[in-house]
């Protein structure tokens, strides 16, 4: 990740939080700065994420980004009051926390303790993924299973 790309990921994460603020207070102009802040976080700043991770050959951490920023879609879809919100949401949550976290933390496991990856290391990586896991836990368990929309069923 270059320079331009985290003043990217600074500044687009600087204007979701006044969006969220000026939503919380329902001021006006708050959908639109909101929706900007959204859209150039999951459509320009995870894009150059995932490319550069791909570049780097780390192909399950660029699926769990992907997947990652379907959900903050689906966030924004929900907030926003637009159509398919629940189902981007319930698919990334049962995606990333399924399937994705799983090979996630069997390719920390199968990774040897070398010079490059070491023990403190592999630590970091398990907290980080139990945390992104407790918290897509609690997420899924808001989900109503009853309501999910089927993908047979989108017209």
């Amino acid at each position: 990740m270059n320079e331009i790309n985290s003043k990217i990921g600074i500044s687009s994460s600087i204007i979701i939080i006044i969006g969220c603020l000026l939503k919380g207070f329902h001021l006006q102009g708050a959908a639109a700065i909101f929706t900007l802040g959204a859209l150039l976080f999951c459509l320009v700043f995870i894009p150059s994420i995932i490319y550069s991770l791909l570049k780097n050959k780390k192909i399950i951490p660029a699926f769990g980004c992907f997947f990652l920023s379907t959900l903050m879609l689906g966030v924004l879809f929900k907030v926003m009051h637009w159509p398919y919100a629940n189902f981007l949401i319930v698919w990334s949550v049962t995606i990333t926390l399924f399937a994705i976290m799983p090979i996630f933390f069997i390719n920390i496991y199968s990774k040897k303790i070398n010079k490059e990856h070491t023990k403190l290391d592999r630590i970091h990586k398990v907290l980080i993924g139990v945390f992104i896991v407790a918290l897509l836990s609690m997420w899924y368990l808001m989900i109503d299973l009853n309501q999910i929309p089927s993908p047979y069923s989108i017209p």
